[in-house]
This record gives structure tokens, sequence and C-alpha cells, in this order.
């Protein structure tokens, strides 16, 4: 009897422990109304203390922590927002074009099919590079217009970026999917 006592018990701990291991972590920002669940089996880089928030960077091969502080030399996705205040921006479309010049050092070729932030209007490209690289990008806007700049746009803009190669392509995004299903975007402004 208290042998099978002490084995519950057992069964009870580990089952307890291994819950709280699995316990997902959340990635908030209040600036840009983002909330995140940190995909399992990913690592959540931390913004160096003297940088703006303006989003995550998830390394996708946590041995490759390294990435955090190179994220063009390694397997990421990220999020970052910022305000929409430039003529460039202004559209979905712009801010696509905008992103896969200035990021993917190249122009918007064809994403995978069906790529959005949950149900928000969006606009997805990729750009494969010569070393290999490939970007897929998914952009989206939200938040209250600035009427100072244009009461027709959104005063957000949010990028969503999956940074990885040919290899691990599929695998990636798979992860970055759950990414665009997941997050939350409620810019307060």
């Amino acid at each position: 009897m208290m042998g099978t006592v002490v084995a519950c018990i057992v069964v009870i701990s580990v089952a307890l422990l291994s819950g709280a291991a699995d316990k997902a972590q959340i990635y908030r920002n209040v600036e840009f109304g983002i909330t995140l669940r940190v995909p399992h089996g990913v690592k959540l880089c931390t913004s160096p203390s003297r940088e703006h928030d303006h989003g995550p960077v998830m390394v996708l091969d946590p041995s490759q922590a390294k990435a955090c502080n190179d994220a063009e030399g390694g397997r990421i996705v990220e999020v970052f927002a910022s305000f929409n205040a430039v003529e460039a921006t202004k559209t979905l479309d712009k801010f696509l074009q905008s992103e896969c010049a200035d990021t993917g050092k190249g122009g918007c070729g064809p994403a995978p099919a069906d790529l959005r932030v949950g149900e928000m209007q969006s606009a997805a490209g990729s750009v494969s590079a010569p070393n290999g690289w490939i970007d897929i990008f998914v952009v989206t806007q939200a938040g209250k217009p600035d009427p100072a700049f244009d009461a027709s746009v959104p005063s957000v803009n949010y990028v969503l970026r999956l940074h990885t190669d040919q290899e691990h392509r599929e695998a990636d995004l798979h992860t970055f999917c759950t990414v665009l299903r997941t997050i939350q975007l409620s810019p307060g402004r």
C-alpha cells in the first residue's frame, strides 16, 4: 500500500514538473500591441537594453543562439513594428515592396499560398538570395490612423519575416505559420 502511494506521488510530481517545463513563453510589447506565444523549441532573443523594442526575434535552432546577435546569419522568425509615417509604406503593396528591397535585398517573388496575419488584411512575398538564404515576408497594418499623416492609413506597420535556407524551409515555414496564426496585434494608438 505504501509503495503505491509513493508511486502515485512520484507520477503526480513528474507530471506537474513537466507541465511547468512545457509552459509557453509569452512575448508582449505594449507600445505596438504585440502579444505572441513563443513556439515550442524556439529561442526568444532578448532586446539589448539600449535599443528600442520593435518586436521579437526568435532563433529557430536554439543551438545557434548567436543568431540573436546576427539575425542575417541564422534561421529566425522576426516581428518588427514601427509607426507608419512615410509615403513608401503607406499601402500594403508599397510596404511589402519596401521590405523585399530593403531587408531582402531583392524584388518580391511569390510567397507560399495563404500566408496572412490571422484574419487581418495582409500581403506576402519572398526573396531568394544568391547565397542560399530565403526571406519570406508577411506585412500588415493596424491601429488608429494618424490624421497628421493620412487619416486613411493605419498608424502601425508590422512585418513578420522568416529567414531560412532551402534545407529547413518546410519545417521553418510550419513554425512561421504558427506565429502568423497565433500572434495578436492591438496597438493602442
